[in-house]
This record gives structure tokens, sequence and C-alpha cells, in this order.
């Protein structure tokens, strides 16, 4: 006799993750999708010495740092309740704790991204340094469309996360594959 007991434990975690999961899948395929059009039309890239690249990345990196700098704004106890003005009274709003948390996970995030964007600026040919500049587009909109989801509900910051977290994997994997492979 078989037990149903994981099909059954299965279907529950499912069911009590629906809108997070629809979340994930929207976020994947509408990834694949903004990643597969950028590559497709995205113009080249200019042809950099290997000492010029550092620099052109760390000017790409400008655009994560700014929308922190943002996000930072955000969490200004001046713009939320009188009473969240003390950081220890704990009467932050909604709105304060969910900026917060997208900053901290922004700030999480970024740790990964940046140096991988760096990385690659000098390990990437020539043909295939385009991918950096669409790397922080995307991971751009991923860091908003997260921050707007997650003031809509929290289910919603699935695509932007997932726009985030595929790109620095999709750097990093790229980053190994100079090792293993290169140019």
């Amino acid at each position: 006799m078989t037990s149903n007991a994981p099909v059954a434990a299965l279907s529950a975690w499912i069911r009590e993750r629906r809108r997070t999961l629809v979340g994930i899948g929207i976020g994947t395929a509408s990834w694949v999708c903004a990643f597969t059009v950028a590559w497709l039309r995205w113009p080249p890239s200019p042809r950099l010495a290997p000492d010029e690249r550092i620099a052109y990345a760390l000017q790409l990196v400008t655009a994560p740092a700014m929308l922190i700098l943002l996000m930072v704004c955000a969490c200004l106890r001046l713009f939320d309740t009188a009473q969240a003005e003390s950081p220890l009274a704990g009467a932050e709003s909604a709105w304060f704790r969910i900026n917060q948390r997208v900053l901290t996970n922004t700030i999480e995030q970024g740790a990964a991204f940046v140096p991988l964007v760096l990385g690659l600026a000098v390990r990437l040919s020539p043909e295939r340094l385009r991918l950096l500049p669409i790397a922080v587009t995307v991971w751009c909109a991923g860091r908003v469309m997260f921050w707007v989801g997650y003031h809509v509900a929290p289910h919603w910051r699935a695509p932007g996360f997932d726009w985030t977290f595929y790109t620095s994997a999709l750097l990093a994997g790229t980053y190994v594959g100079t090792w293993l492979w290169p140019s």
C-alpha cells in the first residue's frame, strides 16, 4: 500500500504559494524575453583596450549606485510618521518598512552584481562586451519592479527579484565560462 502523503504535502505547498509561483513564472518568462530582445537589438559596445574596460564598467555601475541612493532617500524618516523619527520607537509605517527591506535586499543583490560586472569587463571578448550595459539595464529594471511589486503585494516582488537574480546568475555563469573556455 502506498501513501499519498508526499503528493498531498506538495499539493498543499503549491496551493499556499500559488500567487508567488505565478509571479515567479511571469518573472522568468519576461526576463527571458527582455534579455533576448535586448541582446538582439542592443548596439555593439565600443572597442576598448583592457585598461579602458574597468573605467567603462565603473561608469555602468553608477546606475545601480544611483538607484540605491534613491532607495536611501525613500527611507528618510523625515518622510515617515512623526513617531518614526526615533529609530528605537518601532513606529515606522508599513511603507517605510517595505522601502527599508527593498534597500537591504538591493544592497545584498548588488554585492554580487557589481563585482561580476567589473570582473567581466576585463574577461569578455569585444563582441560580447555589450552584455554589461544590457545586464545593468535589466538588473536596475528588476530592482524597480521588485520595489514597486513589494508595495503592491508581497508576491509581486517575484518578477523583479527574478530579473535581478537571473541577471546576476547569467553574469556569474559567463564569468566561470570565461575561465573554462577563454576566448
